[in-house]
């Protein structure tokens, strides 16, 4: 297997979802950790990439998951109480770009939610192929996009390593500005992670961006008050994926 710079398989090339449906391999209605506010947290299944120290292997294949009806899944956003806004991350959420810009039209429509996406390509990559992702990109508030580096990781609000870069779009514009400027200030300063702690069926769930010492502060702590842990399982908004 070949990998280029961005760890993007060479010659490699996602299903075609077309504009109906969502492969979903994971849906949080809340997290506090994905974004700016509580945020529903839409996971989507298929990755080109390999970033060194990603631990959503589990979303790499494309069939993981469900294939959901575009409407659903929306609806299924929409019926979520006391959220301000839903987050895509993955996998890729731009190998679905026509289904997911479908479902934010709904969500827009029907809501005053914010959207915002990960991704391992960069803006202006996507930016250049506009008749694949323009309809997505212009229906995003934030985006956050780049390969996770696992040389630059650090601990940062939002982001696994400090080559990725935090874009918003005016609220209220409504030009479209395909590069979505960086955001400046406190969401780019270190040592502001966020993690949270969720029970999930029987599974202890960390998401956000932990890091091991996090993982293992929480055991040690846990099993001073008898509680022991199984095997570590992870699952996280945007880890270190890319």
């Amino acid at each position: 297997m070949k990998l280029d710079s961005t760890y993007l398989i060479k010659d490699s090339e996602a299903p075609d979802f077309g504009d109906a449906h969502v492969q979903v391999a994971k849906f949080q209605p809340m997290s506090y950790v994905a974004g700016p506010g509580c945020r529903c947290v839409v996971w989507v299944a298929g990755c080109r990439r390999r970033c060194p120290g990603c631990f959503q292997s589990q979303f790499f294949d494309f069939a993981a998951g469900e294939l959901t009806a575009v409407e659903a899944l929306a609806n299924r956003i929409l019926e979520v109480e006391g959220i301000e806004g839903v987050t895509f991350s993955g996998g890729e959420p731009f190998e679905q770009s026509a289904a997911l810009s479908r479902v934010c039209e709904i969500v827009k429509r029907e809501s005053n939610l914010t959207t915002l996406a990960y991704t391992g390509y960069r803006a202006e990559a996507l930016a250049s192929d506009l008749p694949k992702h323009g309809a997505f990109l212009n229906s995003l508030d934030i985006l956050i996009d780049g390969a996770y580096e696992q040389h630059l990781a650090g601990r940062y609000l939002w982001r696994g390593s400090s080559n990725q870069k935090v874009r918003m779009r005016d609220v209220g514009d409504e030009q479209a500005d395909l590069e979505l400027p960086l955001l400046e200030g406190d969401v780019l300063n270190a040592n502001a992670p966020e993690v949270q702690v969720a029970v999930d069926d029987e599974t202890l769930v960390l998401t956000g961006f932990p890091d091991d010492d996090v993982d293992d502060a929480l055991r040690r702590s846990l099993l001073k008050r008898g509680v022991i842990l199984g095997p570590q399982q992870r699952s996280s908004k945007r880890g270190p994926t890319r």
